[in-house]
């Protein structure tokens, strides 16, 4: 957003949680953008930038009911499929599930035989259930993993995702940091922990999606030292060999 708002000569004014990762706030700064500070977790945020929105008339680009940025974030698959289109099965990070949504969409219509399977913290599980459930749900969020922190369901995403998406795994907390120890070791990669869990649910599912090929959606890297550090006191654990 903050890009884009310098880029067409508009300001952009992003609300973030009072303990927003350092990095990603001084980025959006960085391009221009006027950071506002409010609440304690994304959904307290989001309500916030909501009430300004009518408050002051602003275009309020929503985070998971937006088709233009499902749109726009669906180009990266677009693009993964571009250089390698005998991908079989894409794993992808589900927080709001915008993302995840544009994965099924781009999926579906360059192959329909590709497998798109979800990704969420099981400490923040409100997308996974509001998927298995079929109805919009809350849920505690709890995860270390900022980018999948989300307490509630975003109804668009939630209707192409019902539809679409062909599963959807939940995972722990320290599976996903341990994964980012293992972009780091062996793919030489600096992922936050969001952009490290598909690796941690291909882990889980190696068996099943053996001889397969599979692509990992790693949608972020703006690690925070804090999280670095939890993910280094958990360790790599099973490290995956080297093939």
């Amino acid at each position: 957003i903050a890009y884009a708002a310098r880029k067409f000569g508009v300001q952009a004014r992003i609300v973030v949680p009072q303990k927003a990762n350092p990095g990603k706030v001084a980025a959006m700064e960085g391009m221009g953008a006027e950071v506002i500070f409010h609440g304690a977790t994304f959904d307290e945020a989001r309500l916030h930038c909501e009430d300004l929105a009518r408050e002051k008339g602003y275009r309020y680009v929503h985070s998971g009911d937006e088709p233009l940025l499902i749109a726009g974030v669906a180009t990266e698959v677009l693009e993964m499929l571009e250089e390698e289109p005998r991908l079989e099965v894409i794993l992808v990070p589900i927080g709001g599930g915008s993302g995840a949504a544009g994965a099924c969409i781009v999926a579906r219509a360059v192959n329909p035989r590709i497998r798109v399977i979800g990704v969420q913290s099981e400490s923040s599980p409100a997308a996974y259930q509001s998927w298995k459930q079929r109805k919009l749900v809350e849920a505690p969020n709890r995860t270390v993993a900022e980018g999948l922190a989300t307490g509630t369901a975003f109804a668009l995403p939630q209707r192409i995702l019902w539809e679409h998406l062909d599963d959807f795994l939940l995972l722990s907390d320290a599976e996903i940091l341990r994964a980012m120890v293992w972009m780091v070791e062996k793919a030489h990669t600096l992922a936050e922990a969001a952009g490290a869990a598909p690796l941690a649910a291909a882990y889980r599912l190696r068996q099943d999606l053996a001889g397969r090929r599979v692509g990992l959606i790693c949608s972020g890297g703006n690690v925070s030292p804090e999280q670095l550090k939890q993910a280094l006191s958990v360790g790599a654990g099973d490290l995956p060999r080297s093939e």
